[in-house]
């Protein structure tokens, strides 16, 4: 009942995930970072222990063989989940045990792992590739997002009988804040509990869009940052977020 995109842009040094599921918070439930920046994705009967034992097998190997011997270890039902791992260095890996729930599957491509589980089909899969791989000139955190659009657009996860299970909670994730913090969260986005929730992630983006810059300059110059309510007069006049100020 989920399906996610994990990328990496070589120009920037970047890497990130968009993610969504019927699950409530499902962006806190399955998706899992270590402390180098390297995202690892449990999904499928999301386990966020089997995420950690990952994380941790990280520190001790490069081999992501290895880290994946070590999760199916340290989990008896590993093979009802999907994993995918993408590290800063742009080193990935995804598997798809032989019991997730169908349609389940898996693709990787240039720098990019797709795959979801309950899905209509494993054209949902194809269809986030093929949008991840058409917009190379776009930010990576649009890259991400228009391939999660692309996924919904094939039909997303499949409920039982002739219905589909709608997007309830979105996540996108970008690590690599700048060059002095390769490691830090340059964006993080999460809707938790919202109907067509990748819609509403999208509408969240293109508001917040300008503040990831300021985010990553009040970081190392906080003297040169504006108050809030000035900072958003100026910089977000054209796409507003709500209010920031309120009577007293």
């Amino acid at each position: 009942m989920t399906y996610c995109i994990l990328g990496f842009c070589a120009d920037t040094g970047q890497s990130g995930i968009a993610y969504t599921t019927v699950t409530l918070a499902g962006g806190g439930t399955s998706p899992f970072y270590s402390y180098g920046g390297d995202i690892i994705v449990v999904q499928a009967y999301g386990n966020l222990a089997t995420a950690v034992a990952g994380a941790r097998a990280l520190e001790e190997s490069d081999d992501l063989d290895t880290v994946v011997e070590c999760m199916a270890a340290a989990d008896d039902a590993f093979e009802y989940r999907q994993v995918g791992i993408m590290r800063r260095s742009g080193q990935f890996t995804a598997r798809t045990g032989s019991s997730a729930r169908p349609w389940a599957g898996h693709e990787t491509g240039d720098h990019h792992i797709a795959m979801g589980n309950v899905l209509v089909g494993p054209e949902v899969v194809s269809n986030m590739t093929q949008a991840f791989e058409a917009n190379r000139s776009l930010p990576l955190a649009d890259r991400l997002l228009t391939a999660l659009e692309a996924g919904r657009a094939a039909g997303g996860q499949q409920a039982p009988g002739d219905q589909r299970y709608d997007e309830r909670s979105a996540l996108l994730k970008i690590m690599g804040a700048s060059d002095a913090q390769p490691h830090v969260p340059a964006l993080d986005l999460r809707i938790d509990m919202q109907s067509d929730a990748v819609t509403a992630l999208r509408k969240a983006y293109e508001i917040y869009r300008p503040v990831i810059a300021r985010r990553a300059r009040r970081a190392t110059d906080p003297n040169a940052d504006l108050p809030t309510s000035e900072w958003e007069a100026i910089n977000m006049i054209d796409n507003p977020p709500p209010p920031s100020l309120r009577a007293g």
